[in-house]
């Protein structure tokens, strides 16, 4: 993993742009743009020897921090979003409870400060302070198409447990005596709207401009045979998205059941009485709920939900949430289960009998690394790689095991710093996440599960085109045999089968690729269990029932004609891949293929190539003879011409 620290990088940054020796400490990364901008905060000395502190914005493209205010007095400022063109800002102030306040729990408070030139910067205050979670966050992309000279920015609010609103802040184009014109905000806007009410967990994404919310419907009256009536008053957890546009409404995309335990659907209050301040992404929840959402424009979505939970009998179970001295003496149950959407299953994974400690204090990450893989780090245990390509069903899963360490980081993926980077929220190290060549050769080599050992070789062949390493392992498993006869006849089969797949999605023009899917990639890849030192994770799948109904049509989409993350889920779900040929069935195929295929021995059709010349006229076969050019020294006299062509040999196969 390669490390950077992003505070010593903009220190350096700031000492260059003012030219002067620059004492910044107390860094603190408050929240994320759609331009891949950062926004952060720190500590300063004035030049009366005053402390400040400043909040600014980083472009990582342009290599530039801008200071967008200054503060006399020292704030615990939690997160922060800053319009697109950085004259209105919107922060959130958290106020803990000291000894001799009146206040007993923390309150947020929420702030916008016009940053507009000639405009007196004072703090106006959004709503009055809560007790309950409130986040700020700006909507990008909208645009003054259809009101000229005026530019309505909006910011969303989010109050836990209470709803979700969005403010509009209209800005005006004024023109003066002088020909010049420029912006102004008069400090007035119009009442918010409601856009959602009682929710217990949300998510921006700020890439997609998409709100992830879990909101509790009416349960619906079934009428199917042996299934459980639930009562009229009883509500069920549903996953909703908020497709947020440039110049049309918002509208929403997605609406999903879920099964969550012991979630309240009440306004009582956190359910674990802590809140999760969650900058990067931007999360509104509390530590009961621990979920995120990761979304990718190709069509992939996969919603990761970690908890703890105590194994009470073979039938029963229950959710960890809280310290006491049973859990303290014996072990739980550290599990996280990712819904992959666009193939319509969940992948649940299980590190069963962790010590308390030890697994309160563990927070996956979950990023998309390269095109086909989901990777969950597990601080201080293990790196997993699962196998979400869009090419094939989820068939298999690496585990790695890290250095053992005394704490893990807390990361969270960043914008603007390359592929898979991501920022430890705890020392603001940037780190790009990869999995080495060394470490995989390793773990192979490693006393593993035989199918960990297959999806390594799945891996190296299908997905990263690394044959040389591929070989290699093919040649040490052969000698070191460490698995006995029948493991080695498993890799040697998932290398063949791997390889000839491989080979033949690299031959088939575009227009072929489909038959892929028919084709097999695999014999032995399957979730199963694997053992990393002394704990085994247990991975499992789960198919999902009727998936394809809880996205959105397109035809029933406000933009009936665009293209986006949603339309192509929604595809995913709907295309009825053909079932996937086994091997056998494709040797019995080219059997036959062969058997009507049978060109001469020595002849030049050997090689199917289509004629290029004119064929001979109508009638009885031209006899050629082999004998009277110098180029033709066959030893027979060919009659038969064979036109098939490499197309035509693959068609006959299918």
């Amino acid at each position: 993993m390669a490390v950077q620290n992003l505070a010593v990088k903009l220190c350096g940054i700031l000492e260059t742009q003012l030219e002067e020796e620059v004492t910044a400490r107390e860094w603190r990364l408050l929240g994320q743009e759609q331009d891949g901008s950062q926004i952060l905060t720190w500590i300063s000395t004035a030049k009366d020897d005053k402390e400040v502190q400043n909040i600014g914005v980083y472009a990582n493209k342009t290599k530039t921090l801008s200071i967008l205010h200054t503060f006399d007095d020292k704030l615990n400022i939690i997160q922060a979003s800053v319009n697109a063109t950085h004259t209105l800002l919107a922060y959130v102030v958290k106020t803990l409870p000291t000894d001799d306040s009146e206040v007993k729990e923390p309150l947020y408070c929420p702030f916008l400060i016009c940053l507009l030139p000639d405009k007196e910067r004072v703090p106006e205050e959004v709503e009055e302070c809560s007790t309950k979670q409130i986040m700020l966050q700006y909507v990008y992309g909208k645009t003054n198409k259809y009101s000229p000279g005026i530019r309505n920015d909006r910011f969303l609010l989010f109050k836990h447990l209470e709803c979700i609103k969005i403010y509009r802040t209209p800005m005006f184009l004024n023109e003066f005596d002088d020909g010049t014109e420029k912006w102004g905000f008069d400090g007035i806007y119009p009442e918010p709207e409601t856009i959602v009410k009682v929710f217990s967990w949300a998510q921006w994404d700020c890439v997609n401009q998409v709100l992830y919310y879990i909101h509790f419907r009416q349960s619906a009256q079934s009428f199917a045979e042996g299934e459980e009536v639930k009562s009229p008053s009883e509500a069920t957890p549903t996953l909703s998205a908020l497709q947020f546009h440039a110049d049309l409404p918002h509208e929403t995309v997605m609406n999903i059941p879920l099964s969550l335990p012991n979630v309240s659907s009440s306004s009582e209050g956190a359910a674990c009485g802590a809140y999760e301040d969650d900058p990067i992404p931007l999360r509104v929840h509390d530590c009961s709920l621990d979920l995120q959402i990761v979304c990718d424009q190709r069509g992939i979505l996969c919603i990761c939900h970690h908890y703890l939970y105590k194994p009470l009998d073979d039938s029963t179970t229950s959710l960890v949430m809280e310290d006491s001295a049973d859990l303290k003496d014996s072990g739980v149950n550290f599990a996280y289960s990712i819904t992959l959407l666009q193939h319509g299953c969940v992948v649940h994974s299980v590190v069963p009998d962790l010590p308390w400690a030890l697994a309160k204090s563990l927070r996956p990450s979950y990023t998309l690394y390269e095109d086909n893989h989901l990777l969950v780090n597990i601080p201080m245990l293990y790196t997993h790689l699962i196998d979400i390509s869009l090419y094939h069903e989820p068939c298999c899963h690496i585990v790695i095991p890290v250095d053992e360490r005394e704490s893990g980081p807390s990361l969270a993926p960043i914008l603007g710093w390359g592929p898979h980077a991501m920022v430890d929220l705890n020392t603001l190290d940037i780190v790009t996440v990869s999995v080495a060549d060394k470490d995989l050769a390793a773990t192979f080599k490693s006393n593993t599960a035989i199918e960990n050992k297959l999806a390594i070789m799945h891996y190296l062949i299908l997905h990263e085109g690394n044959m040389d390493l591929a070989e290699e392992l093919v040649s040490w498993s052969c000698v070191s045999q460490r698995e006995g006869l029948w493991g080695l006849q498993r890799v040697l089969q998932e290398y063949l089968v791997g390889t000839t797949h491989a080979l033949t999605r690299r031959s088939l023009p575009a227009s072929a690729l489909p038959l892929c899917n028919m084709l097999p990639f695999t014999l032995h890849l399957k979730f199963a269990d694997v053992k990393v030192r002394n704990m085994c994770v247990s991975v499992s799948q789960e198919k999902l029932w009727n998936s394809a109904a809880v996205v959105l049509a397109p035809r029933q989409r406000v933009c009936q004609f665009a293209e986006d993350v949603w339309t192509r889920v929604w595809a995913r779900l709907t295309d009825r891949a053909p079932p996937r040929l086994a091997p056998q069935q494709v040797l019995d195929k080219l059997r036959v293929s062969l058997h009507c295929y049978q060109p001469e021995a020595l002849s030049r059709c050997s090689t199917p190539l289509s004629p290029s010349a004119a064929g001979p006229a109508l009638g009885a076969p031209q006899r050629r003879s082999s004998v009277g050019s110098g180029q033709d020294l066959l030893p027979f006299f060919e009659l038969d011409v064979c036109t098939a062509s490499k197309q035509e040999h693959i068609i006959a196969a299918r």
